[in-house]
């Protein structure tokens, strides 16, 4: 991640992005370029195409400072374990990722990236994702998981696994859906690097309790400590 102020200068840093192999990634589809983004979401090519490493910029404005995101996405397979540990160093954050339609992409949160981001990247910032908010309510996603004895993951798990591995924010969106949902992923995780890269700024990840951040669909610019709110209706809590 990169920022710059009026009088241009410039600090560098990086966010990676992890998940399971076919966990949606939201990283993709907000940062493949401005041709995408500005297309209707029925025409957008909702495939995922798997990766092992890919870098998309972004960038947002928080308090009149240019933040420029470098977004590492990483492929989850265990065939690259030993090769995606290359792309950690000098990350300000990682977004770690879990399908909230597959129950079990849960459990590898605990038993897989959780670990890997301590041992590579313990300084930075973690931000938890529920993918695929859609299907929570999805009627054959429920019927397939029923057989199962299965229901999709409720927001209340998501914000209990965050707070055991120590995630400043947990964040659920859909990028089918919502665009905005995706962006507000990144805003927080925004606000995430810059209050480690500026130690005078409040830690997000104190101890108080979990708040929300409102979605505001069709506003563009950075969520702050003045849209924070204790609605419980919304998909995006701060630690």
């Amino acid at each position: 991640m990169k920022t710059s102020d009026d009088t241009s200068k410039m600090k560098e840093g990086g966010i990676q992005k992890k998940g399971g192999e076919n966990i949606q990634k939201m990283a993709m589809r907000f940062g493949r370029g401005h041709s995408q983004a500005a297309a209707p979401l029925q025409e957008r090519p909702w495939n995922y195409v798997p990766t092992v490493f890919e870098n998309y910029t972004a960038s947002f404005e928080i308090e009149k400072q240019r933040i420029e995101l470098n977004m590492w996405d990483t492929s989850g397979s265990a065939y690259y374990d030993n090769v995606r540990p290359l792309a950690y160093p000098d990350s300000d954050a990682v977004l770690i990722c879990f399908d909230i339609s597959r129950p079990e992409t849960l459990d590898s949160v605990l038993k897989k990236w959780q670990g890997e981001t301590q041992e590579f990247c313990p300084n930075a910032k973690i931000v938890l994702v529920g993918c695929k908010l859609d299907m929570r309510t999805d009627l054959n996603t429920l019927r397939e998981l029923s057989k199962q004895r299965l229901i999709p993951v409720t927001h209340e798990q998501g914000s209990m696994l965050a707070r055991q591995i120590g995630a400043v924010a947990y964040v659920e969106c859909s990028s089918k859906v919502s665009e905005n949902s995706v962006r507000d992923v990144f805003h927080v995780t925004t606000l995430a690097s810059v209050n480690r890269m500026h130690k005078n700024l409040k830690r997000s990840n104190s101890k108080r309790g979990l708040k929300r951040v409102s979605q505001m669909p069709g506003r563009t610019d950075l969520l702050n400590d003045t849209e924070i709110r204790k609605d419980r209706a919304k998909s995006c809590s701060i630690m």
